[in-house]
């Protein structure tokens, strides 16, 4: 097995962030003993000489403009839980980790994802995306991994033999060890793990605990660091609450993205599409605010969910300022996999129609946009109808008929070569507009194509119908 431990040593304060408020000194305290402290700040905060364990009177008598919010443990374990989910895109087999890691085993996954390398780059790629500090720890084992990226180690240990290597010199402090166990450590001037790993085992457990031996046989894998995998719920429906409320649609963006992430986590799972997707909108004093997403074809595309999104928030007047989003999938079907044929021609072209389709609706609005349905009438001036594209499917097979029929067939004025043989059509005797006509297709010297008909009426004249393009 080969695990990645991912880490995020800046949750509390990732989970803070929003795109106004990046310029603004921002850190979030917590409670210790009897006084308020500084558990995580942004990078402007630290350019001021805020630090983490700072007493929150000494932050603000460095920055007095400093924005402080609480640590709140439900609102951590909820977006770790959404990030779990974002992991399932990656990996069947993830593990949260209160307070702010994740384990996912990638060996399954190398294949798919082009190699280690390309993952670990996707990985980064996609958190600094979301705004994420992350550090990514690799070992053949859990806890090894977990220990390099608490340590800040990303040099991947692909072997027991490198992990052990890289192990010998990572410092103590970084062992999840009581303050008790850590000071014994210090005193008997045990420093690295290495040489807590030559200590004999009974001595270790006499002089210090069980705790200690487990940890080391843990790390080499003697002994097993159970990691039940993360089984994602039946259905999608995640929020987040906003670290300032968002005036307009335009702030939403960024905390849509990271909802949507996990929602692509999710589908990944179950090998999954949504049809049906509901943003609500949470205001102060107002209801709730519904953006409804519907979509032609189940589809699972993060890019595409998210510019349909935008498109449909930015044709949505606001009662008042956003404090609150969520996005609950109403509905949810299976999708099909882009793939190879035999003859390695893409696939992509079906898909990038559906979603042309998407994003009309989305800017247009669903009543804006129709399509041409065959009915059920032989004559081809009312063989058509338009009907609304979000309750009807464009036909999988056109019939062999020209798109643009002219208003009124009119009398060819040149020499037509026909290409094909007589189709004879009739309808309508039951009224004034009887339809008795043998239609060919037809084409001039220049290359253009008609469809043509000679009418039982005229037998001898030819008239054009419909132009092909």
């Amino acid at each position: 097995m080969l695990w990645a431990c991912l880490y995020f040593p800046q949750l509390p304060i990732d989970r803070q962030r929003s795109t106004d408020n990046a310029t603004v000194p921002t850190a979030v305290i917590h409670q210790h003993g009897s006084s308020r402290q500084i558990m995580a700040c942004n990078e402007m905060a630290a350019e001021y000489g805020i630090q983490c364990g700072m007493a929150l009177n000494s932050a603000y008598a460095i920055a007095p403009h400093l924005q402080v919010n609480d640590y709140i443990e439900d609102e951590q374990r909820a977006h770790i839980r959404q990030l779990a989910l974002w992991a399932l895109r990656y990996s069947s087999w993830v593990t949260p980790r209160m307070p702010a890691s994740i384990l996912l085993e990638v060996k399954a996954s190398l294949k798919l994802f082009g190699g280690l390398d390309s993952l670990l780059d996707l990985l980064h790629t996609e958190a600094q995306a979301q705004g994420l500090h992350m550090i990514v720890g690799i070992a053949p084992t859990s806890t090894a991994a977990a220990l390099f990226a608490y340590a800040g180690i990303e040099e991947p240990a692909r072997s027991v033999t490198a992990m052990q290597r890289i192990l010998s010199n990572i410092p103590v402090e970084y062992l999840n060890f009581d303050e008790f166990t850590q000071r014994g450590l210090r005193q008997s001037g045990v420093r690295v793990l290495q040489q807590l790993i030559d200590i004999p085992p009974a001595a270790l457990s006499r002089r210090f605990g069980h705790q200690c031996t487990d940890l080391v046989y843990k790390i080499n894998g003697t002994l097993p660091d159970p990691c039940p995998a993360f089984v994602a719920p039946d259905t999608f429906s995640q929020a987040l609450d906003l670290p300032l409320e968002a005036p307009d649609t335009n702030a939403l963006t960024f905390p849509l993205n990271r909802l949507l992430n996990a929602l692509g986590g999710y589908l990944r799972s179950g090998d999954h599409g949504v049809k049906s997707l509901d943003i609500v909108l949470y205001h102060h004093r107002q209801p709730p605010s519904l953006v409804a997403l519907r979509f032609l074809s189940a589809t699972a595309d993060h890019t595409h969910l998210l510019k349909v999104a935008k498109e449909r928030l930015a044709n949505t007047s606001l009662p008042e300022p956003v404090t609150r989003i969520k996005i609950k999938a109403t509905e949810l079907a299976d999708v099909e996999r882009d793939g190879k044929d035999l003859f390695q021609k893409s696939q992509a072209q079906a898909t990038s129609v559906q979603h042309v389709f998407d994003n009309l609706m989305a800017r247009l609005g669903k009543d804006s946009l129709y399509t041409a349905l065959p009915d059920d009438d032989h004559r081809p001036e009312k063989a058509w109808l338009a009907a609304m594209l979000e309750t009807k499917q464009p036909p999988s097979e056109w019939p062999a008929r020209p798109l643009w029929l002219l208003p009124e067939p009119k009398r060819t004025t040149e020499d037509l070569e026909l290409v094909t043989h007589p189709e004879r059509i009739e309808n309508g005797w039951w009224g004034k507009d009887d339809v008795r006509r043998d239609y060919c297709i037809a084409h001039n010297q220049q290359g253009s194509y008609y469809w043509v008909f000679r009418s039982r009426r005229e037998p001898q004249a030819l008239f054009i119908h419909g132009v092909f393009a």
